[in-house]
Parts: structure tokens; C-alpha cells; sequence
């Protein structure tokens, strides 16, 4: 099929619903270079998440976020995940893959091995109101980055789930967080000589992160670490 003969009707669906950057509005672009620079090197950002603090003396889980979630950053992923905005996913897959790059190194100083990546999966009614899994697509990229980085990397997509009755974190205060994900996840027992890296959204009071930590551990799997697209700022 030729791709030529539906240009015309893409100019007139521009003139009808005028093609918009994701995250800040500008005409023409489906995420502009402004807003993916806002995107940047991966920064640590755990310190600030309370829900990651240990009993334990233990560290808090190392977790990295390209941006603050702020200003056209908030805007793009909200438009991302519950806007519809498939059209950066590519795009987010990409920052994501660069990301990778730079935490190979890391990677590497922790395992001479493989490592698997695993998305945060999304509740059952929210990946059926969306009809997708947006983090699976940054989960891809990080796959990528991390190879291209010499890390033996792979997706380990069902190495988590979400039981049916668990509601959508967006909304719920710190508490309601910590309530609403106790028990709610489930993990599939898996090679307990391959170190996972965890890939989510966003991190605000870090209570999904904590509960799948403590999940994954429970069945017997060591986390390195985890990675966001952004961090809610002081975190």
C-alpha cells in the first residue's frame, strides 16, 4: 500500500484536531525538542520518596528518573498514559534507551550477568481502559539501551502482576497508596541468580516501588535497582 496516497487526509486530520506536543502545546510536533531535552541523564532520586525508607538500617532501592514531574514533563506523561498520545511512545522509548546506555555502567559494577527488566504492571482496569501497558514500551527501551551498553539485558514481563481488585494509584494520598498495594501484587518465582531492574512511570511517595521490591524479594529475586521517567520534585 502506498503510504503517499494518505497524506492529504493526514494534513486535513491536522486541520481538524491540530497536531499538538505532548507535553507542552506547541503546533506541529508530536513531542517538541524543548520537551525532550527536559528529559535528560538519569539522576538518583530515592531519597526524597518516603515510602522507600527501610526499618531495616538497610539503604532505601536505588531508583533513577530522567526529569522532575513538573510543568510539560507532568503534562506529557499524563497525556501519554491516559491521554491516548500513542504517538511518543517511540519517542519515549528512545530517551529510555539512551538512559540505559548510561546505567550500564552501573549495571555492570553490580553483575557480570544477565539482568532481567520488569515493568510495574498496570492494574487489570486500567490496562483495559487503556488498552495497553505504557511502561512495557520503556521497558523496551531500557532493554535496548542496556545491551547496547554490553549488559546481557532481557524483558521479563510476567515476572509481576496485578490481582483484578487493586485500583489505579493515581489519585490516592501517601496511606491510601500503602493500603491499596498491600497484597496486591503477585510475583512469579524466577532465577534467583538473575538480578532484576524495575521500570515505572513515575515516583511520588515510592509506595508502588516499595511493594514490588518486596514482592520480588519474597520470591526470591535481587533487585539492583529501579528506573522512572520522572520523580515527583524533592524526591
Amino acid at each position: 500500500m502506498d503510504p503517499a496516497r494518505w497524506r492529504p487526509l493526514a494534513r486535513l486530520g491536522d486541520l481538524v484536531v491540530p497536531l499538538a506536543c505532548a507535553g507542552c502545546g506547541a503546533r506541529g510536533v508530536v513531542l517538541c525538542h524543548s520537551c525532550v531535552m527536559l528529559l535528560g541523564e538519569p539522576r538518583r532520586c530515592e531519597q526524597g520518596a518516603p515510602r522507600l525508607d527501610r526499618t531495616d538500617g538497610l539503604p532505601p532501592l536505588p531508583v533513577w528518573a530522567l526529569a522532575a514531574l513538573r510543568g510539560p514533563v507532568h503534562g506529557l506523561v499524563v497525556a501519554w498514559k491516559d491521554g491516548g498520545r500513542r504517538d511518543v511512545d517511540a519517542a519515549l522509548a528512545e530517551v529510555m534507551d539512551s538512559a540505559g546506555c548510561t546505567l550500564a555502567r552501573v549495571v555492570r559494577a553490580a553483575t557480570s550477568g544477565s539482568v532481567a527488566v520488569v515493568p510495574v504492571p498496570s492494574s487489570p482496569r486500567s490496562t483495559l481502559r487503556r488498552g495497553c501497558v505504557p511502561v512495557e514500551v520503556l521497558a523496551a527501551g531500557l532493554v535496548r539501551g542496556l545491551r547496547a551498553g554490553g549488559v546481557d539485558a532481557r524483558r521479563d514481563e510476567g515476572a509481576l502482576r496485578r490481582r483484578a481488585w487493586v485500583r489505579d494509584q493515581a489519585g490516592l494520598g501517601r496511606d491510601a497508596r500503602g493500603r491499596n498495594l498491600a497484597g496486591a501484587l503477585v510475583a512469579r518465582a524466577g532465577d534467583a541468580s538473575t538480578p532484576v531492574v524495575v521500570v515505572d512511570d513515575v515516583l511520588t511517595t515510592g509506595a508502588t516501588l516499595a511493594a514490588v521490591h518486596d514482592t520480588l524479594v519474597a520470591a526470591g529475586r535481587c533487585v539492583l535497582g529501579a528506573i522512572v521517567l520522572a520523580a515527583t520534585p524533592g524526591t
